[in-house]
């Protein structure tokens, strides 16, 4: 083996090391990537932590975006439109179109096609559990396209509105979109991959 070897060899196994030791990923509000270590601790606090220093709470203000390698979880920070209320929402599908989903107690649709979040302190009743998809074009804003909280009517209403607009320049999905009679999560996300793999 001559030096060169040796040297290539070295460093691909301490590159390779280095990736096993901290394979999840953050990327900060300056774009910076870190390669670090997620944890999630009470109260569904998720901190990061480098070989370099003590664990980081992840929060909008100073996250865009992190990965979770072991855990195949993919968060994003969005705008939601109606409110631009920044949230992180789990990735579902990235591309020219994203899909995303958020579920939790605190969000609603509220009944007018728009956004909205129930106060925490509130009386009224808010279901136990609740998901709601969202659309992206380019951007971090993102529209809700559908929500498992309203009747299937509302959802055809919902994604008339928001979705048939985004995805009208692609013939071949909006045909689809417009031979289904009823959408599910499933064909949502079918519609979505066709339309990134056109042209």
């Amino acid at each position: 083996m001559n030096l060169k070897t040796i040297l290539f060899t070295i460093l691909s196994l301490a590159a390779l090391s280095l990736k096993a030791q901290n394979p999840d990923r953050v990327i900060t509000d300056k774009h910076d990537t870190i390669h670090c270590k997620l944890s999630r601790g009470w109260m569904g606090v998720v901190k990061y932590k480098t070989d370099k220093g003590d664990p980081i709470k992840i929060e909008l203000g100073n996250v865009r975006e992190f990965y979770s390698e072991n855990k195949k979880m993919w968060v994003r920070r969005v705008y939601i439109t109606s409110s631009r209320i920044p949230c992180f929402v789990d990735v579902l599908v990235a591309g020219k179109l994203n899909l995303y989903e958020m579920s939790g107690k605190l969000a609603f649709y509220d009944g007018s096609l728009t956004y909205a979040r129930v106060n925490p302190m509130s009386t009224s009743y808010v279901p136990p559990t609740k998901t709601q998809n969202f659309v992206a074009k380019t951007t971090d804003t993102a529209e809700v396209v559908m929500d498992d909280d309203i009747s299937r009517g509302k959802n055809k209403e919902l994604l008339d509105a928001k979705f048939v607009p985004i995805i009208q320049d692609n013939k071949d999905v909006y045909s689809r979109y417009q031979a289904e009679g009823h959408i599910s999560f499933g064909e949502l996300k079918k519609l979505v991959e066709m339309y990134n793999a056109g042209k």
